[in-house]
């Protein structure tokens, strides 16, 4: 149902925002708690919750894996938020979770698709470091030319894998729906 895409869309976006200018405006848990509430609001939503809980799931552990080898190798630094400077914020494991949400609902044509998913992998999360960064919620550290390659890498790499996973637990012709409020 389109209307499904879309309102999942803007809450992702509506919680990407969240966390970010959470981050940058030094509260970072403000964002977090928002972008969780509207992760909790997606499964509520969600007609297949447990596979949706499965998703986000998997999206948390795999963006730890992740997060943690950008930080390691020194792709970049978080403005605020941070609890223990070897593993990413809260904030930014909350939209690993989030973006979960959006596989089967708003992404849905490219998670199918896993050359596309590795394709928007490797060029979206560059992009989206690039915006937080702009945003001042990260640092991107020198030279930015490996950092973004870094994070091309490990994106393209990371949606490949979502996108087999997304293929395997979903059929090509049920589209999967929020439930009414009727």
């Amino acid at each position: 149902m389109r209307h499904a895409r879309l309102i999942n869309y803007a809450l992702y976006q509506a919680g990407w925002f969240a966390c970010v200018l959470g981050a940058a405006w030094h509260r970072p848990w403000a964002g977090f708690l928002i972008a969780l509430t509207l992760v909790g609001a997606h499964l509520a939503l969600s007609d297949d919750r447990g596979l949706e809980a499965r998703l986000v799931v998997l999206a948390a552990t795999v963006g730890l894996v992740v997060e943690m080898t950008q930080i390691a190798g020194g792709t970049y630094r978080i403005a605020s938020g941070s609890l223990v400077d070897a593993l990413p914020a809260p904030w930014l494991m909350v939209l690993w979770a989030q973006f979960a949400t959006t596989f089967r609902f708003s992404l849905r044509a490219v998670m199918l698709r896993p050359l596309r998913a590795a394709a928007l992998g490797a060029a979206g999360g560059p992009l989206a470091f690039l915006a937080g960064e702009r945003l001042e919620a990260v640092v991107l550290l020198p030279p930015l030319t490996h950092s973004l390659l870094r994070l091309a890498l490990c994106w393209g790499v990371a949606l490949l894998v979502f996108s087999m996973v997304v293929r395997r637990v979903t059929t090509e012709l049920a589209e999967p729906r929020y439930r009414s409020a009727t």
